[in-house]
């Protein structure tokens, strides 16, 4: 056969090769674009590049979050079979073909595996004579690995290289595809999960709404019903020695003519009990358990308008304004009275005021510390930690509030929103305070989300918006007041006298078990929860001293009881813990001018 003739053959079997390697690849292309599930895509490409280009095996590795691990997801006939349940996986940059092409974002052919340093011997693939490794990678960036294998020594021509890659690129934008697929999807089922627990948490409130009305009346009603069954039981003794002429006797046998005729039935009751004998006639009256059943209808009613308050409550009572949120975390701290040392608090050097209702804010936290406490009980050394940090925005305060309890099942993650739901059983509460502090934070533009690591208890976030608005610039003294100000060394303290001092006003500070205050004093501020000393004992020494009328009593929840205590004590004012300079400026003139 003459040179040239045979050289024209090489040329045709190339030419020959090269169309039918982009036939394979064109084939491989459309079939990944077409779908959209990641792993059927995975697994329907492996079957498609060992059909079209008549390899061994085919496998696919993806890489982790963290870059650091290809992932085994997809592999050709057994052998892949089995390296999925085993959950095969190689290090990135390690001492294999997979490792090599992901750390370096190239190629690498072995075209004889049996003297090859980089290669991984997978004891499922026996066959393997030459193995090529191809990086799958968007817009530079790894995120995966095509490997390839050949039962035939040097089985990859440059043409195979330059097909092959060009097919894993076009892998690559599929399986990017895939998987914006399926974040569409998920983000699109969590916020149908959300609205339909939004839609469950709105018609439970309507109802409990409702039954709060209804619910209403039954306290007084009960409180009613107890005196005048004790009256009446008095009464009837008293009638065992009195005249029938008495109008009270008649009064009862009106009522009891009354009662017979609208219920026949209780003349032939009353001709049995005649009939008892003592010790079953008193055991069929038995007085205590009359009051005892009294004593349930109230303490049900009760609970009834505790349920209330607890969902409706939220939703009504908001009003926002600039605040200190460590205050008020340290203040419902100080109202729980935990154990010493079970709640580590870490902060942020500086933290932005947050515009929320800190009466609404100490009962998320409480909600959410309470729970903590409750899911560490049986913890051998529990802890509880909390965190309070600025957003990566700026624009919200992320309370972070985590334990070392048992956690929360995967299955119930989505189920504590829902109102009534509890996972404590029976004894447990009834599922009120995750509902109820999901509807105070959406109520002002805050959100809460959580997270439950295998091993790592519960870990609840909560948002809380930054006061973005700006503050009105603090008033002009109109007289210069000589001021005590009686607090814990906190955050608050500071910024008070600090801001009372840069307005001309003389400060004195005082720590709430200090002895001896003496007078002089135009007006005494006292913070409401103090830490191991109690409010009520300071300004009732302040009373023995008679200085209790210049005294002015802040709180980051002030509750009405609390006010009907101070005010009978005789304090001058009970009024929300002002958090801004204009704030506490003008409620001091105010209450001075």
């Amino acid at each position: 056969m003459a040179s040239s003739e045979f050289e024209l053959r090489i040329a045709l079997t190339q030419a020959t090769r090269r169309a039918d390697l982009l036939a394979a690849a064109a084939e491989v292309s459309h079939a990944i674009t077409q779908l959209t599930d990641l792993d059927a895509l995975l697994l329907k490409t492996v079957d498609i590049i060992c059909e079209a280009y008549g390899f061994y095996y085919a496998g696919i590795f993806l890489l982790d979050e963290a870059g650091e691990w290809a992932i085994f997801r997809a592999g050709r006939g057994e052998p892949g079979r089995i390296m999925m349940a085993n959950k095969h996986k190689l290090m990135v940059g390690s001492n294999s073909m997979i490792g090599f092409c992901t750390a370096r974002n190239t190629a690498r052919i072995a075209s004889a595996v049996d003297r090859e340093d980089i290669w991984y011997p997978d004891p499922l693939l026996p066959a393997t004579r030459s193995e090529m490794a191809l990086p799958l990678s968007l817009r530079g960036r790894v995120i995966g690995a095509l490997s390839v294998h050949s039962r035939e020594a040097a089985a990859f021509s440059d043409e195979d290289i330059a097909s092959l890659q060009a097919m894993a690129n076009q892998l690559a934008i599929a399986i990017d595809n895939a998987r914006q697929q399926r974040e569409l999807a998920e983000t699109q089922a969590e916020l149908l999960r959300a609205k339909t627990y939004q839609a469950i948490a709105t018609a439970t409130g309507d109802a409990i709404h409702w039954i709060g009305n209804k619910a209403d009346p039954i306290h007084d009603s009960v409180e009613r019903l107890r005196t005048d069954l004790q009256v009446l039981i008095c009464l009837a003794a008293d009638l065992l020695t009195g005249s029938p002429a008495e109008p009270s006797v008649h009064l009862i046998h009106t009522a009891a003519t009354a009662l017979r005729q609208a219920r026949p039935n209780l003349n032939d009751v009353v001709s049995r009990l005649k009939a008892l004998p003592p010790d079953t006639l008193t055991h069929r009256f038995d007085l205590d358990s009359l009051f005892e059943d009294l004593d349930l209808i109230d303490d049900a009613a009760a609970m009834i308008l505790t349920i209330k308050e607890k969902l409706i409550g939220p939703a009504r009572e908001q009003a926002p304004r600039p605040t200190m949120a460590d205050d008020v975390l340290q203040d419902t701290l100080t109202r729980l009275h935990l154990p010493t040392g079970l709640v580590k608090i870490t902060r942020a050097d500086t933290l932005p005021l947050v515009r929320v209702d800190p009466l609404q804010l100490s009962r998320v936290f409480t909600n959410l510390i309470q729970n903590a406490v409750e899911a560490t009980t049986d913890t051998l050394e529990p802890s509880i930690g909390i965190d309070l940090q600025p957003d990566e925005s700026g624009s919200f305060v992320e309370v972070t509030i985590y334990d070392n309890g048992g956690g929360i099942a995967p299955e119930e993650m989505d189920k504590i929103w829902v109102t009534f739901h509890t996972t404590k059983g029976p004894s447990g509460h009834p599922g009120l305070g995750l509902p109820a502090s999901r509807l105070i934070l959406e109520q002002i533009g805050g959100h809460i989300r959580v997270a439950s690591p295998p091993g790592q208890g519960a870990i609840f976030t909560v948002g809380l918006p930054v006061a973005v608005r700006p503050m009105a610039p603090p008033p002009p003294a109109h007289r210069r007041a000589r001021l005590l100000l009686i607090d814990d060394n906190d955050g608050w303290r500071h910024f008070a006298a600090g801001a009372l001092k840069a307005a001309g006003h003389s400060v004195t500070l005082a720590d709430p078990g200090q002895p001896g205050w003496t007078g002089g004093y135009d007006l005494i501020l006292i913070d409401d929860v103090l830490t191991g000393q109690n409010s009520g004992t300071v300004l009732t020494a302040l009373k023995t001293a008679g200085s209790v009328d210049k005294a002015v009593v802040v709180s980051s929840s002030p509750r009405v009881e609390q006010a009907k205590r101070w005010v009978l004590l005789g304090v001058k004012d009970f009024v929300p813990k002002p958090y801004t300079a204009a704030e506490l400026l003008a409620l001091i003139d105010t209450l001075f001018n």
